[in-house]
């Protein structure tokens, strides 16, 4: 008997039906996602060519996708890439995800148009997307960027110079300020950081590909997710220029305690919580005197 040849409709309804049946999430979106990475062709693409048969050696490829993304392995580690601001980031299984959240971080920086180019520092740079992104919309800045996790730093070099910035960002590995120590300058106009702040009691509360896949040194942070956040605001300030400025990613729930910890820190001048597009708190920024 004659074996079948499947064409890319066919395909998609097929793989549409497995996933539904599996209760993932966005079937149809994620058949087309991991077709069209196997293809190389965009989503527009398959719906311009639904007649292309797709031979056994692409068939081969898609199946094994396929029973991964059943185990609930996050789509972007199956084809190892997730846009950020309009820019292609590589991410595999050494580094979390980014998320559409943490896009108001950088907004939020480079809405600010200052006259004088920065000199910026990212503690936990994980796939560098901040860093990277900064860099290609203002190449005249200085950027050093962190992590406590080697593995993650080379995925952020390979980031960092896919988008040629190589020579406008410094990977440095180390423990939150650690490696800063041994530079002849280390005060910056801003310090930027997306610190895990998840409390480890919620473990179950998390989706299960996020808790079974991405890396756990950056989404937890003790038991009331503060722990890495309760030392930035307390050690960033001596790192800090005149009037620099701390910003930070918290959960939606941690405004209030945030708060508390950065008035503790005579220091600051002034704070500010913005919301998300959700209405949720989501970025804190803290300025020096």
């Amino acid at each position: 008997m004659a074996t079948k040849i499947w064409n890319v409709l066919e395909l998609l309804e097929w793989t549409t039906a497995y996933f539904e049946k599996h209760n993932i999430p966005n079937p149809r979106l994620d058949a087309e996602v991991l077709l069209g990475h196997i293809l190389e062709k965009s989503r527009l693409q398959l719906y311009l060519h639904f007649d292309m048969p797709v031979y056994q050696e692409h068939l081969n490829i898609f199946r094994e996708l396929i029973k991964r993304r059943i185990a609930l392995t996050p789509i972007s580690y199956l084809i190892n890439r997730k846009e950020f601001m309009s820019l292609d980031f590589y991410v595999d299984e050494r580094v979390l995800i980014p998320r559409p959240e943490t896009e108001f971080i950088v907004e939020t920086i480079l809405k600010t148009n200052p006259e004088q180019p920065q000199r910026i520092l990212e503690i936990g740079t994980g796939s560098g997307v901040i860093a990277t992104t900064l860099a290609v919309n203002n190449p005249e800045w200085e950027i050093i960027a962190t992590d406590i996790c080697q593995d993650a730093l080379d995925v952020a070099e390979k980031n960092r110079d896919a988008h040629e910035c190589t020579d406008r960002i410094s990977l440095l590995h180390g423990d939150l300020f650690e490696p800063i120590q041994k530079l002849d300058s280390s005060n910056f106009n801003w310090i930027v950081c997306n610190p895990p702040y998840v409390m480890s009691c919620d473990n179950n509360g998390l989706s299960p590909d996020v808790r079974e896949y991405e890396p756990h040194i950056a989404l937890f942070a003790g038991e009331d997710g503060l722990s890495i956040i309760r030392r930035l605001i307390s050690e960033a300030p001596t790192y800090l220029n005149p009037s620099g400025k701390l910003i930070f990613e918290i959960g939606d729930t941690q405004g209030n305690s945030v708060q508390e910890l950065i008035n503790e820190q005579p220091v600051y001048e002034e704070s500010q919580i913005i919301k998300d597009y959700a209405g949720k708190d989501r970025v804190v920024v803290a300025s020096l005197a």
